[in-house]
């Protein structure tokens, strides 16, 4: 492709303002979607894209251009996306935002919809103000889409715009796809709403570790186990629980095992509860002391560790198929 002279000296005047406000922009972002669990992609505008943006039409001067760098911001869910709003409007000179659906729509159309956030660097106070060309200059944009806007859109873009040919049936179905992404986003940002009208199904094992999720739930809220031992994830606490029952052929024993987790516990004062070993190691402790699991169990390695040992040396002591942190 060959492009005019103009904008070739235009673009290469303005690749090292737009690299600078790239580190910056990249730097600030990923730190802040690392914290919170985000991903982030990004990218330079090409002189092919560039090109092509102009003859579009739609911009009046070079000025007008808003992208020559953009990242977008990949969150879990919708919820998410006044945060990082929040933080943009906090972080840098906002020009403009285009929230998702403020560009109006029929209800049957189905397309590129997501949040767009055009700014420039905040200006620093010994900058010069006056000069023409700087990264304070640089308009740039932060688009944010969830997880699954993200997905419909790297893999159907150059499935539909990047094809050599113009066919509408690929408008067509990349339309329906985005029209299943919506519905995805839409279920998400309902689930505990919706969640109650499915039709649910008898399965043994989801209620067996219900019982033991609501168990567990029931002793802290009594405050019989101290706070500090709360799982950070009850459903993978329970997943791990079962699976030592399910090993010593103790799955259909549930209710067995809650009496006996619920007697001890109930019988021992809070504070002498251990703070030591983690909640898992503790209702082990009590199942294996109270004989209801016998050790060892066949391909189950135990987190064994010395404070367990120390507080119940005639449980773990001679136990061989523990977790070795050396190799």
């Amino acid at each position: 492709m060959i492009y005019p002279a103009i904008l070739e000296r235009r673009y290469r005047e303005y690749l090292p303002f737009v690299d600078a406000v790239a580190s910056r922009v990249k730097d600030t972002m990923l730190n802040f979607c690392e914290k919170n669990g985000y991903a982030l992609t990004s990218r330079i505008k090409t002189i092919e894209s560039l090109a092509e943006k102009i003859e579009t039409g739609r911009f009046k001067q070079w000025s007008d251009l808003d992208d020559l760098f953009a990242c977008t911001v990949i969150i879990p869910t919708l919820n998410q996306e006044q945060k990082v709003t929040q933080f943009c409007q906090d972080t840098f000179e906002i020009s403009k935002i285009i929230r998702r659906g403020q560009n109006k729509k029929s209800p049957e159309t189905f397309r590129f919809d997501s949040t767009r956030i055009y700014a420039h660097l905040k200006r620093v106070e010994d900058a010069n103000a006056d000069q023409s060309l700087s990264i304070f200059n640089i308009q740039f944009e932060i688009q944010i889409k969830s997880a699954f806007e993200h997905a419909w859109a790297v893999s159907t873009h150059d499935l539909v715009y990047k094809s050599s040919e113009i066919d509408w049936k690929r408008f067509r179905l990349a339309a329906q796809i985005k029209a299943t992404v919506e519905q995805l986003d839409t279920l998400i940002l309902a689930f505990e709403q919706v969640s109650p009208t499915i039709q649910e199904s008898d399965c043994l094992e989801i209620k067996r570790k219900r019982q033991l999720a609501v168990a567990t739930q029931d002793l802290f809220k009594q405050a019989k186990i101290p706070p500090e031992l709360k799982p950070k994830d009850i459903t993978r606490f329970c997943d791990n629980l079962y699976s030592i029952l399910a090993s010593a052929g103790k799955e259909d024993k549930v209710q067995e095992v809650i009496k006996c987790i619920r007697e001890k516990v109930q019988a021992t004062p809070t504070n002498k509860i251990p703070l030591s070993i983690s909640l898992l190691q503790y209702f082990l402790a009590i199942l294996v002391d109270n004989k209801i699991i016998i050790l060892p169990l066949e391909k189950y390695y135990y987190h064994i560790t010395e404070q367990l040992i120390t507080l119940y040396p005639n449980c773990f002591s001679n136990v061989d198929s523990a977790f070795k942190y050396d190799t």
